[in-house]
């Protein structure tokens, strides 16, 4: 029966080993890959949510400005004590 070297069967082990963590590696990275793409998911989703808030909130500071300006005319408001200038 034939049979590799020492040497040839050391080189085997390194080079199967070495093929193997390549394998195993490629895979965390994948799944790193898949986290990161769900994360990116989940805050565009976030990011999405707060643009709608902001559209929102904008809208009530613009009817709120012109609610107030038509009452008091054209002022600014100190926001610590209310008073107009």
């Amino acid at each position: 029966m034939a049979k590799l070297t020492k040497d040839e069967l050391q080189e085997f082990k390194e080079v199967n080993a070495d093929y193997q963590k390549a394998v195993f590696d490629l895979g965390i990275l994948e799944i790193d890959i898949t986290n990161a793409k769900q994360t990116l998911d989940n805050l565009n989703g976030s990011k999405i949510d707060l643009i709608d808030h902001l559209q929102q909130v904008t809208t009530k500071q613009q009817e709120m400005s012109v609610k107030l300006g038509e009452k008091y005319g054209d002022k600014q408001v100190d926001l610590e004590t209310g008073e107009l200038k």
